[in-house]
């Protein structure tokens, strides 16, 4: 019986059995201790205030571009606008260079009318042929060198302008000032040139 006591074992007294100590008994020094309570502090909330808000912008920049009009690419631009003063300059210019080339076709068409020699009488009808050429690009030129101009008076500019290329055609293809078929071209150039001086005044 003694042999099965360990070593170290204090033997039982008479009348009592030997048994090995319960395992708590006999490591309680290797039992593993509970673990320590951790106390865990509450998370901070300003990362989830930031979330939020970024989110609020994103969504509020969203439903701007949603709902703002796409401009159209045909859509024209807007008109500008001009100072009273600058109309009034733009309407002297205007008036101006309608003057100086009417006064140039009148000159032209008197010299071609009064010629009797046929060397001077070619040399007029020449000239009247540049006078129309220069009177109507150079209208042309000052209307859109002064984008201020009334539109009622560029529009009869422009048409004056045409008129003249018209009369210009037909003289470079033999006709003369007396043709029937100038006729409507003359009539047109009458009519803008009337309602030139009526806006000039």
């Amino acid at each position: 019986m003694s042999s099965d006591i360990p070593p170290g074992a204090v033997p039982p007294g008479p009348g009592h059995h030997w048994s090995p100590p319960p395992p708590a008994a006999l490591t309680p020094s290797l039992q593993t201790p509970p673990p320590p309570s951790m106390a865990y502090g509450r998370p901070a909330r300003w990362p989830g205030f930031s979330a939020l808000a970024i989110a609020l912008i994103a969504l509020g920049v969203g439903l701007v571009g949603w709902f703002r009009p796409v401009p159209h690419a045909n859509q024209p631009p807007p008109k500008p606008t001009y100072t009273a003063q600058q109309i009034a300059s733009a309407k002297t210019e205007i008036c101006t260079a309608f003057a100086q080339v009417n006064h140039g076709i009148d000159l032209a068409d008197t010299e071609s009318a009064t010629s009797s020699d046929r060397a001077a009488k070619v040399a007029a009808v020449a000239l009247t042929r540049q006078a129309l050429d220069f009177g109507s690009r150079y209208l042309l030129a000052k209307v859109t060198e002064e984008p201020a101009t009334p539109a009622e008076l560029a529009s009869a500019v422009r048409q004056q302008a045409k008129a003249l290329e018209e009369l210009l055609v037909g003289y470079i293809n033999g006709a003369s000032s007396s043709d029937q078929s100038l006729e409507p071209a003359q009539k047109a150039s009458d009519e803008a040139a009337d309602k030139i001086r009526q806006l000039c005044k």
